[in-house]
């Protein structure tokens, strides 16, 4: 398995090689990104990772209560049987948050990342770049063609 995941790693790299060179002698206009800020420091994923932190935090809270009347049940002698009741409940009650979390903001995370797709391709179409890359992707890039910070004053300013 991990001879796999080499030899496809060395694929991908010889093959973007090719792209870039490729790209290169018709003179291209290649840059990169770093995906993950653009995405962390994007405003409608700023505000909705605080959404997500408030609701995470309120379901904690109720967990936390749970705990608390879990505790009480312990101190107070109950039996096994009432214990392990309230240790599935607890248990239960955490599954459903996770759930209602995961699809509260799955698809509203998917929209964000859509929509900063659609405002890199408008912004690369502006500049005239041919070639986007992630940081991430690449083995190295001049710091001269890193245009996360024009590109995040851009979506800033949409």
């Amino acid at each position: 398995m991990k001879n796999t995941t080499v030899l496809l790693a060395i694929l991908v790299l010889v093959m973007m090689l090719f792209l870039l060179y490729g790209a290169t002698q018709q003179n291209s206009k290649i840059v990169f990104i770093d995906v993950n800020r653009v995405s962390q420091e994007y405003p409608k994923m700023v505000e909705l990772n605080e959404r997500y932190k408030a609701d995470f935090q309120y379901y904690q809270g109720k967990l936390n209560e749970l705990m608390k009347e879990y505790e009480t049940l312990q101190k107070s002698g109950a039996s096994q049987a009432e214990l392990e009741k309230k240790q599935s409940e607890i248990l239960a009650r955490k599954q459903q948050y996770e759930q209602l979390l995961q699809n509260e903001y799955q698809s509203r995370m998917q929209q964000v990342l859509a929509e900063i797709e659609k405002k890199i391709d408008t912004f690369a179409k502006m500049m005239g770049y041919d070639y986007i890359l992630s940081k991430q992707s690449i083995v190295y890039g001049d710091d001269a063609y890193d245009i996360t910070d024009q590109l995040i004053k851009y979506l800033k300013a949409q």
